[in-house]
Parts: C-alpha cells; sequence; structure tokens
C-alpha cells in the first residue's frame, strides 16, 4: 500500500470566513437556497431513535430518545420520551410534549423542535435540533440552539423489538462523556445476554483522565422497554456501577445514556457477530484529549493482516490546532503495531510511534473495530473506530452527500464547542451546498459551503472558501468517508455519506459507519483546569 500526501497546507482564512458566517441575524447576507431534492416532511414517518452530545453552559451535556413522527406535510411529533443529562443531574423518561415538531427541506436538512414536558405536559425545556438525512431511515444531527450544542444521529427504528432479539450475538460497546465536574471519562467492552437480559459473561475498560482500569469483569442486565420508553441497562464492574436508559434502533444497534446523575456517558453499542479483528487496510479516526487537556483529531489508514500485524500505517494529527507537527506541506506520521485476543471479544492493541496513545483496548463489531486509549498516560483519554476500506473507495461525482463535523473552534481565548451539519453535491472536483453551524457562544447560522476536493491512494483533501474548514479525508467505501480538519484554527472529526431517494434502502449500508464516530465531548478550558488539568 502506498501512502501520498494530500496538499500543501495554507494557513489561510477560511475556518474565519466560516465563523465570520454564523451569525444569521439581521442584516447578514443569506445564503443561496437549497439544492434541488426529493426530501419533504413525509420523509420522516414512524419512531425514530435520535441522540446529541456535546456541551452546555454546564459542561458535558448528553441527550437520547425516541420520537414518533407523522410522516405528513405537517411535520407533527405526535409523542416521544427523552433522557438528558449535564452536571446539573439527570432528567429521565421525560415527554416530548405534543406540540414538538419538524419540518425538511428539499435538500434533505431538517429542523427540529423539542418540547420536553413532565407527566402533567408542563414543559420543562426546549430544544432546536438541526439534521440532514441521507434517506429516510438515517441522518446526522446537532443541537441548534443558543443554550448548548452537539453532535449525534437519528434513526429510523425497525418496529418492535423482542427482549429474545438480543440473545442472537454479543455486542461491543463504546461510551464517552465525563465525571459531574467535566472530567474526561470513557468506558468500551463487550457482553452476552440471555433471553432475560442478563448479562451472563462481559469485560469492561475504563479510562478517567489518563488513569485506566483495564479487563474488567462486566456483568449486570440490558432490558428493553415498549413504545418510546426506554429499556434500562445495568452494567457493573469492580471500577462501579453505572446504570442507563437504553434507546434501540434494531437488534444490532442500541443507544445507551446514562441515567443515574453520577456521570455522564453516552455511546452506542453494536452486535458482534465476529471476534476477529479484519484483515486488510483498514480507515480509522479518533479524538479525544492529550495529556494537555487539549483536543486532538486524528485520522489515517493502516494495514492488517487479520492475526497479529498492523502494518503500513499513516496517520494525519489536528493536535490543537498543530498538523501533523507543523510540516509543510503536511507529511502524516508513520507507526506500527501488534495486536492479540485476550479472550471476551476484546483485543489489545500496542502501537509504536503511533501519536495519540500507545497501549489501546479493541472491540470487533459490525460498525467496526470500537478503540479507547488504555496506556495509563495522565489525562490522554482518546477513542476511535476503524473500519474496513473498500478496494476503489472513492467520491462520487453528481451526487448528494450528507456531513457532520464536531470538534473545537480555537480562534478565541475562551474556547468553544464546534458542530455543524452539511448537504452538498459533487462534480469530479468540487463539493458546493449549504451548512449549518453551532459555534457555541458564538451562534448558529447557516452558510454557503463551497470548496474543490481531489483523491489518491485512499487519501483525500477538501480545500474550502466558505462552510467548512479545510479536511483531510479517508473514503471508506463510494458512499462513506471519515475526516478531520486540516485547519489551526478548528479540531475535529467527522464524516460524510452519500444520500439515498428517500424511503430507499439504498442507504443502509453506510448507516452504521456514518453514524458510529464516537463523540469525545469537547471541554472548555476553563472547566479542564478547575478539574486539575493543564
Amino acid at each position: 500500500m502506498s501512502f501520498t500526501r494530500h496538499f500543501v497546507l495554507a494557513v489561510a482564512g477560511s475556518a474565519l470566513a466560516l465563523l465570520a458566517g454564523c451569525g444569521g441575524g439581521s442584516g447578514t447576507a443569506r445564503p443561496t437556497p437549497p439544492p434541488t431534492g426529493a426530501f419533504t416532511n413525509s420523509s420522516l414517518n414512524g419512531t425514530y431513535t435520535f441522540s446529541v452530545a456535546g456541551s452546555d453552559n454546564a459542561g458535558i451535556f448528553t441527550m437520547a430518545g425516541s420520537f414518533v413522527a407523522c410522516g405528513c406535510s405537517q411535520g407533527t411529533i405526535s409523542s416521544g420520551t427523552v433522557d438528558i443529562m449535564n452536571p446539573s443531574g439527570p432528567i429521565t423518561g421525560a415527554t416530548l410534549a405534543s406540540k414538538s415538531g419538524y419540518s425538511i427541506s428539499p435538500d434533505g436538512r431538517g429542523l427540529a423542535r423539542l418540547f420536553v414536558a413532565n407527566g402533567t405536559s408542563v414543559i420543562l425545556s426546549e430544544f432546536d435540533i438541526a439534521f440532514v438525512l441521507t434517506s429516510s431511515s438515517h441522518g446526522f444531527v446537532i443541537r441548534f440552539d443558543s443554550n448548548g450544542t452537539g453532535s449525534g444521529s437519528i434513526d429510523l427504528q425497525s418496529g418492535s423489538l423482542a427482549q429474545t432479539a438480543l440473545t442472537a450475538s454479543p455486542y461491543a460497546f463504546l461510551l464517552s462523556g465525563g465525571d459531574l465536574n467535566n472530567v474526561a471519562l470513557s468506558m468500551a467492552g463487550a457482553f452476552t445476554l440471555d433471553s432475560s437480559g442478563t448479562i451472563t459473561s462481559g469485560v469492561a475498560d475504563l479510562n478517567a483522565d489518563g488513569a485506566s482500569s483495564a479487563q474488567l469483569a462486566l456483568s449486570g442486565s440490558v432490558t428493553l422497554g415498549t413504545g418510546t420508553a426506554p429499556g434500562q441497562a445495568i452494567l457493573s464492574t469492580t471500577a462501579g456501577t453505572f446504570n442507563f436508559s437504553v434507546y434501540p434502533i434494531d437488534a444490532t444497534h442500541l443507544k445507551f445514556i446514562e441515567n443515574d446523575g453520577h456521570d455522564i456517558l453516552a455511546g452506542d453499542a453494536f452486535d458482534q457477530p465476529a471476534t476477529t479483528l479484519p484483515a486488510g487496510t483498514l480507515v480509522f479516526t479518533m479524538t479525544g484529549l492529550n495529556t494537555n487537556a487539549d483536543l486532538i483529531a486524528i485520522g489515517g489508514l493502516m494495514d492488517s493482516d487479520g492475526v497479529s500485524l498492523i502494518t503500513n500505517g499513516s496517520e494525519d494529527v489536528n493536535d490543537g490546532g498543530v498538523l501533523d507537527n507543523n510540516t509543510n506541506p503536511a507529511q502524516p506520521f508513520a507507526f506500527t503495531g501488534t495486536f492479540a485476543s485476550t479472550g471476551g471479544g476484546r483485543y489489545g492493541v500496542t502501537f509504536s510511534n503511533y501519536v495519540g496513545g500507545s497501549v489501546f483496548a479493541a472491540y470487533p463489531s459490525s460498525a467496526g473495530v470500537l478503540m479507547l486509549e488504555m496506556d495509563n498516560v495522565s489525562g490522554g483519554v482518546t477513542a476511535g473506530v476503524a473500519v474496513p476500506q473498500q478496494p476503489g473507495a472513492a467520491v462520487t461525482a453528481s451526487q448528494g452527500y450528507a456531513l457532520n463535523l464536531t470538534g473545537e473552534d480555537l480562534s478565541g481565548f475562551n474556547l468553544t464547542e464546534l458542530d455543524e451539519i452539511a448537504e452538498f453535491k459533487t462534480t469530479s472536483t468540487t463539493m458546493t451546498g449549504l451548512a449549518d453551524q453551532n459555534d457555541f457562544g458564538h451562534g448558529t447560522g447557516t452558510v454557503n459551503l463551497n470548496g474543490t476536493y481531489n483523491l489518491s491512494n485512499g487519501l483525500g483533501s477538501g480545500n474550502f472558501t466558505s462552510g467548512l474548514p479545510n479536511l483531510f479525508f479517508y473514503p471508506v467505501d463510494n458512499s462513506t468517508a471519515f475526516f478531520i480538519t486540516a485547519d489551526p484554527t478548528i479540531a475535529a472529526v467527522g464524516s460524510f455519506a452519500m444520500q439515498a431517494a428517500p424511503g430507499s434502502a439504498a442507504a443502509q449500508a453506510s448507516v452504521r459507519r456514518s453514524s458510529l464516530l464516537p463523540v469525545q465531548h469537547v471541554l472548555p478550558r476553563a472547566r479542564r483546569k478547575s478539574a486539575g488539568t493543564n
């Protein structure tokens, strides 16, 4: 396998132009109308599971739930349930009031307004959720109001799910977040369930601000709810017991959000039909906090022999705005590694010359290999996913794509989380469309997206004049790509996926890959320092 550099990196004003367009108030030039498309309010039809993870004024913020969309021109949400968590405490199993609703533009971008109520319909809070659909079954989500931000996904539930459906395969999971002091915490593991939902075997790894607890025996249970009401999970280890609400998508994909008020963890569990690491070229992205508590975004390619060796590793790194160690033109880092099964669907991975950690726990799943840093380096908490790259993976011209970006705006003294969804159309060299952005502390807005891209030897680059920062991207196949930002003022990761016709199942092959990226929540600088980090 041969890797080449993407482009000569220019430290330009693209990020500043992006941020300058976020206001959206009076006097701001309106973006051009969205590209034509076939999406309407009827494109959301059925029961959907959604999740968002990010930041609000209290620190780490997570939200997950389910709602019933009418599939009609009115854009009505008839019912729903939601869990919300930040350091102020949990709101669990709250009702979505019937005044909640949504609207969708032809390009698949939409906005939902969710009114959270108690059991007597008294409105507790209101959230705006912007989304972009890849199909009627899946989309990317950001929080889009002034009280917080975050990124996530929305997925159509497959229908009523019996408890016994969870016995077909073991599960692997990856959860990210922090404690009530906004100190980073992540957890990964695997478990097997019996017909009653009891965990019959399991293993878990925890990383709390760089202090790792490896290969812990895992017990507990995972049970399903009914309708839009969540199920419940108990994950118990010698490092603690964690309680979660569980919102299913189908028997292969469950959403977890912690509901006990002890920590703030959220993420995904995927079925684990095979417990071997795949062979071939793998696309990967990781994000998290480095030892200086700066946000680090990592992406690249590596070769696995499927037995024990990782060779020809190549990683791009945006370490708090420092790109590929300030080389110009940007040159990715080379690394190698080894791996071995430790039992229970878990692997230990040891990297050599890898920027972003040296020892990882790795869990194969149907959505890719879920990875968590475990090297006991103070402050180092990175996590991510690796998936096989299909031969000839590319960006397809004359197609519509949906995109999600999550990371940090580094341009000011007070670092803020930046989340973005976008829809763009491609030619053989250009990407044009619209982007909806929430730069927490700097406002929300919609801006034009304009850029060019190129692709060589499985590595791509995007150079944008508006709407997005510059990107290094890594196609997984002809419909999905992962990326990191190649911009000194924005450190972020994300993915984009081809849109299918509303109601079509054509986009399902990319659903898991485009929704599985774990979100390592961005912690404001002041909160990191108060928590004892540098």
